[in-house]
């Protein structure tokens, strides 16, 4: 005699998979493309006091991709205390500060690592100013940041309200201070994203 199983359930066992998809879609797809001879990768970067910076480079360099830094006509104060009173009045304006770099070539890309530093619970006001001024539509977009205890916040979120038609893909947080130390991280999640460089030789490349 045949099992009919309920519906109810037909329905949980749909749906779980469907979630499982959707989580993993877009890794997937990252995976595709890094192994195609279509896949090209952007490493845009905001860096304030130099920590998001090196997992940037490290990000190039073990993907070969494009390193390219947002960079903001007005310049932050170097008081780290005064800076994030800057930034506080940029978040409460919602604020779009004026970029002094630009990317030519966004179309090119089909990856964007996206990097920044964690403020006050999302990325830097400056990051939106950069992911408005591109079409993100069937790209995507990979972040990471660097933060003090709150991991990626609400960065991820904010992305995929400003980019609708992107695909995200698991983001990476580092703690600040441990930034330098951080190369063996960078490897792990962009292996992860089948992004790492296949011609890599991983032992030499995570020295810092």
């Amino acid at each position: 005699m045949k099992k009919i199983i309920p519906v109810t359930i037909c329905f949980l066992i749909v749906s779980l998979s469907l979630s499982s998809c959707g989580k993993e879609k877009a890794e997937d797809t990252a995976r595709q493309q890094a192994e195609g001879d279509t896949g090209k990768v952007l490493v845009a970067f905001f860096s304030y006091g130099g920590n998001t910076r090196k997992l940037a480079e490290n990000a190039a360099r073990y993907t070969g991709g494009d390193l390219f830094r947002i960079e903001t006509e007005k310049s932050y104060a170097e008081d780290y205390d005064t800076c994030l009173e800057e930034t506080a009045r940029e978040m409460e304006q919602n604020a779009r500060p004026a970029l002094t770099t630009h990317v030519e070539n966004m179309e090119e890309y089909d990856v964007v690592l996206l990097g920044f530093p964690i403020w006050w619970g999302s990325m830097p006001m400056a990051v939106n100013t950069f992911l408005e001024e591109y079409d993100f539509e069937g790209k995507i977009i990979a972040p990471f940041c660097t933060h003090g205890g709150s991991g990626l916040g609400s960065s991820v979120t904010d992305i995929e309200k400003l980019c609708p038609d992107a695909e995200t893909a698991d983001g990476l947080a580092v703690y600040g201070s441990r930034a330098d130390q951080a190369g063996e991280q960078v490897a792990e999640w962009l292996e992860k994203l089948g992004l790492y460089g296949e011609n890599q030789d991983r032992e030499e490349e995570i020295q810092e």
